[in-house]
């Protein structure tokens, strides 16, 4: 009957360990949509709140939306993914959504959680010799490639020592997210400098939506401590679950027509609904202590040497 006020978004405390944690505020899922070329991504997520509260009990959200455009042909703010030891990307990626869920205790305690989400429009670099430039997304052993290269290059190189920062693809799964387009949903442990009992979780969703273009979504978990937390986890899990079981893509004609002609050639379009974990962490290339000798000899014209024919045998 109080639970509006009882977890109502003021903190004029920040108190942790708690029994119970609810959040946002506004629970109801709220129609999304995103243009994707002529197909359209439904989803429902609840409207994001900030925490109100004086001096560092508050906290605000960080949100951007893509609203009525189009995705494929709008402007996003580029980004990086990776590291100095990982090899230049065979990637480009540009940020063009993200919202933010707090988690609040009882009685005004305070922040407790956040789950974020972070959505990217990655296409191959045609600055570099990308592997992918003359694939097909829609073929699913090509998609399932670019996924491994993805994570491979995101996550595979961090390291503590001699031991991996991160592990994954763990839980994969296969999200048939319309007739014919399925999306991939996998986690990416954060084992850090602890061990694999008390990971950091991050989930990701991946589905294309032209040959050339995959959608990259991230749910990060903010730091809980997925096995240690539960209070905190479990609805956050609910949450994560709730918006990407909702995703829902209306493929346009033109997308169809696209992944018809590879269903021409690859009667099986179904993509694994299993994938090991890949074996980081992998080892940084160092670079060659014998450089290849560099022609520095001017260029001149070809020297043609004509040959007497008649002198032949």
């Amino acid at each position: 009957m109080l639970d509006w006020l009882k977890f109502f978004p003021y903190a004029n405390q920040t108190t942790r360990s708690h029994t119970e944690v609810r959040g946002p505020y506004f629970p109801n899922p709220k129609p999304r949509r995103w243009k994707l070329g002529d197909s359209l991504l439904r989803f429902k997520a609840p409207r994001s709140n900030p925490i109100f509260g004086f001096s560092s009990n508050g906290r605000s959200i960080n949100r951007l939306s893509p609203g009525p455009r189009n995705i494929l042909k709008a402007e996003w703010e580029p980004v990086y993914g990776g590291n100095s030891d990982a090899p230049p990307s065979e990637w480009l990626f540009h940020h063009f959504y993200s919202d933010e869920w707090l988690f609040v205790g009882p009685w005004f305690s305070g922040f407790q959680a956040r789950l974020t989400g972070t959505g990217l429009l990655v296409t191959p670099d045609t600055r570099i010799k990308s592997s992918f430039s003359d694939k097909n997304l829609f073929h699913p052993k090509v998609f399932e490639s670019a996924i491994a290269n993805y994570l491979d290059h995101r996550y595979g190189y961090y390291r503590n020592g001699r031991k991996p920062r991160y592990r994954g693809p763990l839980n994969w799964r296969v999200l048939p997210i319309s007739k014919s387009i399925q999306a991939v949903i996998c986690d990416i442990h954060q084992i850090g400098n602890s061990s694999i009992d008390n990971p950091l979780l991050l989930r990701l969703v991946f589905f294309p939506v032209t040959p050339q273009t995959f959608i990259y979504i991230t749910f990060s978990f903010g730091g809980t401590e997925i096995y240690n937390n539960k209070v905190c986890a479990e609805p956050m899990f609910k949450l994560c679950d709730s918006i990407i079981n909702s995703f829902h893509l209306d493929v346009g004609a033109k997308t169809q027509a696209e992944w018809d002609k590879v269903k021409a050639t690859c009667p099986d379009m179904s993509i694994t609904d299993s994938f090991g974990e890949l074996a980081w962490p992998l080892k940084k290339e160092k670079k060659s202590k014998n450089p290849k000798e560099v022609d520095i000899t001017p260029a001149s014209d070809p020297i043609v040497i004509e040959y007497d024919k008649s002198s032949s045998r």
